[in-house]
């Protein structure tokens, strides 16, 4: 497609040289090294655990249970505990930045008169939207490489962690999955530009879908259970008890995990568990969660999110490409 290249070159060039982009990317670059550098320190302090009790039925302690000691150690909080606040801080501010590269990509150049220009040169409706998707998607991915490189860099150098293969397979799954994330916002932010006339209109719709992502579709999923499974009363001795049904939790589980901001932290969470706390007969046990197992279990999620990030730019693409220039 002639053009595509030199329009995605701009569109990087002009990305990068703006200041909000550089705020944001400022902004994301520290809150990640801060959060890497405390969940450095706090893997770190794990791994010097020592034994823990635990009460396990059926023994011959008070009551019939047994006291048991074991080795609490640190690989059972594994790197999913560790990075967890980079991981949340990523899915707050990396969408953010999604957002102020794309939402006035085509509405701004229609308000200038310079999109019809553009449009009286021998270059295709297609190598535009495509070329400025890819200028946008340049940014990002440039931010990731950064970001991560220098948040892990200090997570590394604070533990002491060996970067094994198995660990650095899942910091790359990590790596994808983030570029994949922030390629949805860029997306949401291109696909309002073309549909709302006005920068600050379109600015401001990206922000109530990004609240969104973040704040309402968790919090109805919680709501939606509590309505179809609500929490179960009832009396032992005297005293009242409360219990959640089964029903609510996998309720939750599918409407909160409609938001990519939800999917997001779900997948790289179970990437990033390399073990995890099992009781066998009574005897609480650390095992190991090979790569593998950790996507098999959030396979459905990760095609959801490949499949929204391309069902949102294929709208964007096919409104743009019908769109009437003036």
């Amino acid at each position: 497609m002639a053009g595509l290249f030199t329009m995605a070159k701009k569109e990087f060039l002009d990305i990068i040289a703006e200041k909000k982009f550089l705020l944001i990317f400022g902004t994301l670059l520290i809150v990640i090294l801060v959060s890497t550098f405390q969940g450095g320190l706090e893997y770190s302090s794990s791994q010097s655990s020592t034994t823990t009790t635990t009460t396990a039925p059926g023994g011959q302690g008070p009551g019939g249970n047994e006291t048991r000691p074991f080795q609490m150690m640190g690989s059972v909080s594994s790197l999913s505990t560790a990075l967890s606040s980079m991981v949340t801080n990523f899915s707050l501010v990396g969408g953010v930045l999604a957002i102020a590269i794309s939402f006035d990509t085509i509405n701004n150049e229609m308000q200038r008169g310079s999109l019809k220009t553009l449009l009286s040169y021998p270059i295709y409706r297609d190598s535009i939207v495509y070329g400025k998707y890819l200028g946008g998607f340049l940014a990002i991915t440039l931010v990731s490489i950064v970001t991560f490189m220098a948040g892990i860099g200090v997570f590394l150098s604070v533990t002491g962690l060996a970067l094994t293969m198995d660990t650095l397979l899942r910091l790359l799954i990590f790596f994808g999955i983030s570029l994949v994330y922030m390629a949805i916002f860029l997306a949401i932010g291109l696909l309002l530009s073309i549909v709302l006339p006005q920068p600050s209109t379109s600015l401001l719709a990206s922000m109530i879908v990004w609240l969104s992502s973040i704040q309402l579709i968790p919090n109805l999923g919680y709501a939606i259970g509590q309505i179809l499974y609500p929490v179960r009363m009832s009396f032992s001795e005297g005293r009242p008890s409360f219990s959640m049904q089964s029903g609510f939790t996998t309720i939750r589980a599918i409407i909160s995990g409609l938001s990519p901001s939800t999917a997001y932290e779900n997948i790289v969470n179970s990437i990033l568990t390399t073990s995890e706390l099992q009781f066998t007969s009574s005897q609480p046990t650390i095992v190991s969660v090979s790569v593998d197992k950790a996507l098999l279990t959030v396979a459905p999620s990760i095609i959801y999110f490949v499949g929204l990030l391309i069902a949102i730019f294929a709208v964007a693409y096919i409104l743009f490409t019908r769109q009437e220039i003036r």
